[in-house]
């Protein structure tokens, strides 16, 4: 008599990191299909890797441009079940120092029979793709059988980087403001307000609660007052936050092109996040001439 496969959905959401080195390749185009890095628990054959995605922009003086941005993926597996699966995902891309260099989060559901995928997951990257070292990807996933609930749970090695701040220069005359710290959200919709940290548009950044529809949002709102000058300059904010074990668990960006005012990123976040009392948040913020971003 056969052995009885005991399968149990899960109806709690279980928590999945992955933190992983990577080979940048040489060309941007070696990457345009997904190089995989790890199977994933949800479905059979389903794995999440990493891509270059050639994303089409506008700049700051109305032409086109495009930039090689680098993507996490998943896919390989449907969703067999007879209940929507739904993933939060947050990803990040970093060089090998150890430093940010793009970061985003989406949600999203899987309904029965649906292919796997995680739409949004790139982020705007106006630098060489072979500056990329490692990527960090942390997954919290419920409404999916599994045959065995015990051995879900992958945690990275990863441990919180010393709080530190300066200025990170680079080629073109772009400047960055980079920052890690502690931080605690608190109770309130003010997160977090921070100093100028941009030269010439003289930026500054708030990241606010936002409620819509019952769920719970991370805006990341910038202003400042920009110089009156005939130049403009672009800029480029990256952001990741962090548990107190020093794991993903939350990134976004927003960029701003010329010399202009208020500008709004909403990027989605789990409630249990915000309701912790100590978090890390990374900080990066790119200024450079117009057209550089």
């Amino acid at each position: 008599m056969p052995p009885i496969q005991i399968i149990t959905k899960q109806t709690s959401p279980v928590a999945y990191y992955l933190d992983l080195p990577i080979h940048p390749p040489y060309d941007a185009r070696d990457a345009f299909d997904a190089i995989p890095m790890q199977l994933l628990p949800f479905a059979d054959g389903l794995i999440v890797g990493w891509k270059v995605s050639s994303m089409q922009f506008v700049d700051g003086l109305g032409r086109d441009f495009k930039l090689d941005c680098p993507n996490i993926v998943i896919t390989g597996g449907e969703n067999r079940g007879d209940s929507p699966v739904a993933l939060y995902v947050s990803a990040a891309f970093y060089d090998d120092r150890n430093r940010l260099l793009a970061s985003q989060t989406c949600e999203h559901i899987v309904q029965p029979w649906e292919s796997y995928d995680v739409p949004g997951l790139w982020s705007r990257f106006p630098f060489p793709i072979t500056e990329i070292a490692r990527a960090s990807v942390s997954i919290t996933s419920y409404g999916w059988e599994d045959p065995r609930p015990k051995e879900t749970l992958v945690l990275s090695k990863q441990k919180p980087k010393n709080e530190t701040k300066y200025e990170w220069k680079r080629e073109g005359g772009v400047v960055g403001s980079y920052s890690f710290q502690k931080w605690n959200p608190g109770k309130g919709d003010l997160l977090f307000a921070s100093e100028t940290i941009t030269r010439e548009n003289r930026v500054r950044i708030r990241l606010e609660r936002r409620q819509s529809e019952g769920l719970t949002y991370v805006a990341l709102v910038q202003s400042g007052s920009p110089k009156r000058e005939t130049k403009t300059f672009d800029h480029l904010i990256q952001y990741a936050i962090y548990t107190e074990d020093g794991q993903l668990c939350h990134g976004g960006s927003c960029m701003g092109m010329g010399n202009h005012g208020d500008l709004v990123s909403l990027v989605p976040i789990l409630p249990e996040i915000l309701e912790s009392e100590s978090l890390y948040l990374e900080l990066v913020a790119w200024e450079g001439p117009s057209g550089s971003l």
